[in-house]
């Protein structure tokens, strides 16, 4: 039987605080044992860059910083055929190349991955490397997630429903 390729990308600007809990939420989930299909990536900033590391991924899970206007701490789970639902007032990224673009040019080069995205309101986006304590404490459950989702595609070949 074939094993998906599963991808956990942490996207967001470290040097931001709170904007880089995507990247700084894969320490967390690097302590725990993963399937040899599982792959890690810091997607940091790099916007369009990432097409070609997302093209030969079946199954893809982001992890990003959203500004949904919402309590800091708010958790948000989507896929990006649901970002028409957010008010145009919210920002899916604080990225100036959102994530969504870099799917839709994976798209139209020929394969985009299944994708599931958990957004995190941030608290603070002052300069600093430091998560805020609100922000980290959701790690273990953000974490709990994650592995739900994975263990979700192993053993179904998709994502769990709502």
């Amino acid at each position: 039987m074939h094993s998906p390729k599963i991808m956990v990308m942490g996207v967001g600007n470290i040097l931001l605080s709170d904007e880089g809990l995507g990247v700084r939420f894969l320490d967390e989930l690097a302590r725990n044992s993963l399937p040899q299909n599982v792959e890690l990536l810091e997607g940091g900033t790099a916007g369009l860059e990432l097409v070609h590391l997302i093209q030969e991924i079946d199954f893809l899970i982001i992890i990003d910083a959203i500004n949904a206007q919402s309590e800091p701490g708010a958790l948000f789970r989507f896929q990006p055929g649901d970002i028409q639902v957010f008010p145009e007032q919210y920002e899916v990224s604080f990225h100036q190349i959102g994530i969504i673009e870099v799917l839709t040019m994976a798209n139209i080069l020929g394969h985009a991955p299944q994708t599931l995205i958990f957004g995190v309101q941030p608290k603070k986006l002052d300069w600093g490397m430091e998560i805020s304590p609100e922000i980290q404490s959701l790690f273990p459950h953000l974490t709990e997630l994650v592995l739900l989702e994975i263990d979700s595609i192993q053993r179904e070949g998709k994502f769990t429903i709502n």
